[in-house]
C-alpha cells in the first residue's frame, strides 16, 4: 500500500513537467500551459482545469481521469519520475522492449486472449509471430507494442489479463500521437485507418472479418487509440501513407455516449471518416465476437 507521505508528493509534483516528458502537446501561456488539442484545458504545476467541463483537479486526478491510470500507478508515475528539487533533470527517454521487462513466454496472454476475449488463436498466433505482443514479467499485463511509420518501437498499450480487474493502460514514455497498429499492406500504403478502443477490440474485429465474414483487411491500418484520442487519429493520417489522395478513416469506436461525444467533436474539427462501429446490440467488437461464437 502506498504511504500518504508519498501520495501527498505525487499531488504536488510538477504536473506540466510530467506531461512534457510523455510528449503531450502543451503550449506556453504566461505561467500557464494549454493543451493543443483542448484550448479549455489549463495547466499550473501541480494542477488542471478543464473550464469547458467545469472539471479541475490536482497531479494524481489527471493521470487517473485522462490517462488511464489507476491511483497507484498514476503515484508511482509522478513520484519515481518527475523532479521536485532538480529542474534540470532530464525527461525519461523513450522505453524500449528490455525496460518493459518481457517474460519468455506468453501463456498467461495467451490463455486470457483466446479464453477470456474468445479471440481466435490463428489471429493471437499470427500477431504473436509478427511481434504484436509479449507479455509483462512482473504483472503478467499484455504488452502491446506500438511501432511508428518506420517499423520503430516508441511505446506500449498495456492490457490487465485478470477477467475480475479491468485495466488497460500506456506504457510510460509512450510517443504521443501514437497507438498499437497492425497492418494490412505490402508495400506500407493505406486506403483505410480503421481506429478502435482498444487492442481488444482490434483483435476481435479482426477475427470476425477474417473468420467469420471471410474478408480480407488489404491496404487497411488498424489502430487501437487506447481510449478516444483525435491525437491518434490526427498523428496517424499524418504520418501513414495513403495510397490513393488521401486515407478515409473508419471509427469502430463503442456503442455508448463517449463515443457519440467523441464522433459530434471530430465533425467539430472537421474530421471527416466513417461509422463502422459493432452492430447496435453489442456495446463494442469484443461483445459482438462473444455473441458469434456463442451462436
Amino acid at each position: 500500500m502506498t504511504d500518504q507521505d508519498t501520495i501527498k508528493r505525487a499531488r504536488q509534483a510538477n504536473l506540466i513537467d510530467y506531461l512534457l516528458s510523455r510528449n503531450e502537446p502543451l503550449t506556453r501561456n504566461g505561467h500557464r500551459y494549454r493543451h493543443k488539442d483542448h484550448d479549455s484545458l489549463v495547466f499550473t504545476k501541480n494542477a488542471y482545469y478543464w473550464n469547458s467541463r467545469q472539471e479541475h483537479g490536482n497531479a494524481i486526478d489527471y493521470l487517473t481521469r485522462h490517462l488511464n491510470m489507476t491511483f497507484n500507478e498514476a503515484v508511482e508515475a509522478l513520484t519515481d519520475t518527475i523532479s521536485y528539487a532538480d529542474e534540470s533533470r532530464p525527461p525519461p527517454s523513450t522505453p524500449t522492449r528490455a525496460d518493459l521487462n518481457i517474460k519468455s513466454d506468453c501463456k498467461r496472454a495467451i490463455a486470457y486472449l483466446s479464453k477470456s476475449r474468445l479471440i481466435d488463436y490463428s489471429v493471437i498466433n499470427t500477431l504473436l509471430k509478427s511481434k504484436h505482443f509479449y507479455q509483462e514479467a512482473d504483472t503478467n499485463n499484455i504488452i502491446f507494442p506500438i511501432y511508428d511509420e518506420c517499423g520503430g518501437y516508441v511505446g506500449a498499450e498495456l492490457q490487465g489479463t485478470l477477467s475480475d480487474k479491468r485495466f488497460k493502460g500506456i506504457a510510460a514514455g509512450s510517443r504521443y500521437g501514437y497507438g498499437f497498429n497492425v497492418r494490412y499492406s505490402p508495400d506500407n500504403t493505406f486506403d483505410y485507418a480503421i481506429f478502435f478502443e482498444s487492442a481488444v477490440d482490434l483483435l476481435s474485429f479482426i477475427d470476425i472479418k477474417t473468420n467469420h465474414e471471410k474478408k480480407t483487411l488489404d491496404h487497411c491500418i488498424l489502430v487501437s487509440m487506447c481510449g478516444l484520442k483525435s491525437a491518434v487519429i490526427k498523428t496517424m493520417l499524418t504520418t501513414f501513407r495513403p495510397r490513393k489522395d488521401q486515407i478515409q478513416t473508419v471509427l469502430a469506436v463503442d456503442n455508448d455516449i463517449a463515443a457519440e461525444n467523441f464522433i459530434a467533436d471530430l465533425t467539430a474539427q472537421n474530421i471527416d471518416h466513417i461509422d463502422r462501429r459493432p452492430d447496435q446490440s453489442y456495446k463494442d467488437y469484443n461483445d459482438q465476437l462473444k455473441a458469434l461464437k456463442a451462436k
